[in-house]
């Protein structure tokens, strides 16, 4: 039996842990539940104003006040962040006595579960991931490849009418910001007894995919299996195999084969992406970090290596797979409640006004037509016109505005009950399997999928299961958008950083910040900067008022005027910098000094 630190809740422990902040009312101590913002008065206090701590409530009054982050922190302002939206980082009683079940009963040893402990299987994520949704194994056939994809079997553990399942279905997924994640499911569980890490046995289901040597999908196979991961990877080791094997501790061991065989059937699956005319843009995510001594952020380009691609493309096909599996002969007898990930294709007023844009920057800045031009009447699909744009050199800006320009076409991804294309991912239908430990989604189609393939008893009504079903549908439409606010208040908090620094120099001495104009609004500039690459907007009304001179946007979005001599400033694709001027407090906005190139 696996070792764990796990201490289940006394039997008389029925208060629960709640996140506050210490803060001052009258010039008093209180402490306020971010939860339910009730203000509670102290007595005596051994923390300082504006720490975030953890607490309890017994008889109306805290107990047990234990310190999360000190004041001035930037732990403390993520924090804050999370009591802003009311995220909950701790779990009941209640939820906590299901979970040491569970600890006791692993259901590892079940009857009928197939044994793949001797595959060597290994997960691939990034370096601080700990919640291991997935696991992979390639093995080579005389027609092809099989692929083994694991995932984690969460619903063995999280079943509906259970604690576990309401608190889940309640969340709707796990939240990440900078240094800290809430996860849907409690840690015991999401990164210990379900989650696939390396060296111990883990319950999971298997797509088995049999490819054919041109890495196109022959069959499809679900089963519940045991496995044992031989390695916890992260994709830069990987890549770094790929790149130099020569020097890699990967080299010549046990997973070596299985790795190159992703390899191979990462750049088939992607041949294939392309055919299917997939639009990939060129983003870079940012991913913030707190520093070791908790004030501040380091900001990394997280820029994605051919490793997330291969495994991108796995993951995808079992998303895809799933879906079609829950779909097919799907009849009243069988019941089943899918969940299906919709994307639709961008509306066509939106493709004209991209075409239109593209026409306007070609007569703007003589740019060459056989290089620059596209509509939808082009032999070249978009996805190929976006790869042929110069990513380095003078133009590499207007491609990185243009880029942008074009995901602006299109529509939102979102969950539904109604299967239909998902243009994103060039599918026609698509579901997703791939995270049931950090999206409620997951946690139902694998029970969904488990009873469609008779692995899994149905414990609930057809009635009840289309209720859920329902439920998750709106939970997980809402999850994606505060996921994004979430996302937009960390990079408010680093912009607010960097700039409250900024502001405190000599106006002369001010950071020059280069960046580039992305996008035109109607009453605003949208730049991305280089360093940070965080994109900040430019007021115009706040510029004109700044040079004591009338400005406009153009009819087309692409240029800003000096409306009084109509002389063209910057526009879409130009490299510009900024300095910041001050911060207008009553509407929380910086801004800024403009500079042309």
């Amino acid at each position: 039996m696996e070792k764990n630190a796990f201490v289940p809740p006394q039997q008389n422990d029925t208060s629960k842990k709640r996140l506050g902040e210490i803060i001052k009312e009258e010039d008093r101590p209180v402490l306020l539940d971010y939860a339910t913002e009730q203000r509670f008065p102290l007595t005596s206090v051994d923390y300082p104003e504006g720490s975030i701590v953890q607490f309890q409530i017994n008889a109306n009054t805290p107990q047990q006040i234990g310190l999360l982050a000190t004041a001035s922190s930037a732990c403390a302002k993520i924090y804050r962040i999370i009591g802003n939206y009311k995220l909950d980082p701790f779990f009941s009683a209640e939820v906590l006595s299901e979970v040491a079940t569970i600890l006791d009963n692993t259901g590892i040893d079940e009857a009928g579960l197939l044994d793949y402990t001797d595959k060597p299987f290994c997960t691939i994520d990034g370096v601080d991931t700990r919640d291991l949704d997935q696991a992979l194994f390639i093995d080579k056939t005389a027609n092809g490849l099989t692929v083994y994809y694991a995932i984690a079997d969460v619903a063995h553990y999280v079943k509906p009418d259970s604690a576990l399942f309401t608190e889940a279905l309640k969340r709707g997924a796990s939240y990440y910001l900078p240094g800290l994640m809430i996860p849907m499911l409690p840690r015991e569980l999401c990164e210990g007894v379900i989650s696939l890490n390396a060296q111990v046995s883990r319950r999971a289901v298997i797509f088995e995919l049999s490819l054919d040597e041109n890495g196109r999908l022959l069959s499809t196979h679900i089963t519940r299996a045991k496995i044992k991961s031989r390695a916890k990877l992260s994709f830069t080791e990987v890549q770094a195999y790929f790149d130099n094997p020569q020097h890699s501790p990967l080299n010549n061991t046990d997973l070596s084969k299985s790795l190159l065989r992703l390899k191979k059937v990462g750049l088939l699956r992607l041949r294939l992406a392309e055919e299917h005319k997939v639009v990939r843009y060129r983003r870079t995510e940012i991913t913030l970090k707190i520093g070791q001594d908790g004030l501040v952020f380091n900001l990394l380009d997280n820029v994605r290596n051919d490793v997330e691609l291969y495994n991108e493309q796995l993951s995808l096909l079992c998303n895809m797979e799933g879906a079609k599996l829950l779909t097919a002969g799907n009849s009243a007898q069988e019941q089943s409640q899918p969940i299906y990930k919709i994307h639709a294709q961008p509306p066509e007023e939106k493709i004209a006004l991209f075409e239109k844009t593209l026409t306007c920057l070609i007569q703007l800045h003589g740019l060459d037509p056989m290089l620059w031009h596209w509509d939808q009447r082009s032999t070249v699909a978009l996805a190929d016109y976006l790869r042929s744009l110069p990513s380095t050199g003078k133009h590499a800006r207007m491609s990185q505005a243009i880029n942008r320009q074009a995901l602006m076409t299109n529509n939102r991804s979102q969950f539904s009950e109604h299967a239909n294309k998902h243009y994103g991912v060039g599918a026609e239908v698509y579901a997703r399997f791939s995270a049931p430990m950090r999206e409620m989604v997951g946690v139902f189609l694998h029970k969904e999928l488990m009873e469609k393939t008779s692995y899994q008893t149905q414990t609930v009504s057809t009635a009840t299961d289309e209720a859920l079903r329902d439920q998750v549908i709106v939970i997980a439409n809402r999850a994606k958008d505060l996921q994004n606010q979430l996302t937009k208040a960390a990079n408010k908090l680093v912009l607010d950083q960097l700039f409250t620094v900024d502001l405190q120099q000599a106006e002369a001495n001010r950071p020059a910040r280069q960046g580039t104009v992305i996008g035109l609004g109607k009453d605003k500039l949208y730049i991305l900067l280089d360093a940070p690459e965080i994109e900040i907007k430019l007021y115009i009304h706040a510029l004109a008022s700044l040079w004591n001179t009338p400005l406009a946007i153009d009819e087309a979005q692409i240029s800003l005027y000096n409306s009084q001599d109509n002389t063209r400033i910057t526009g879409l694709g130009d490299a510009v910098t900024v300095r910041v001027i001050e911060k207008n407090s009553l509407k929380d906005q910086w801004l800024f000094q403009l500079e042309t190139q």
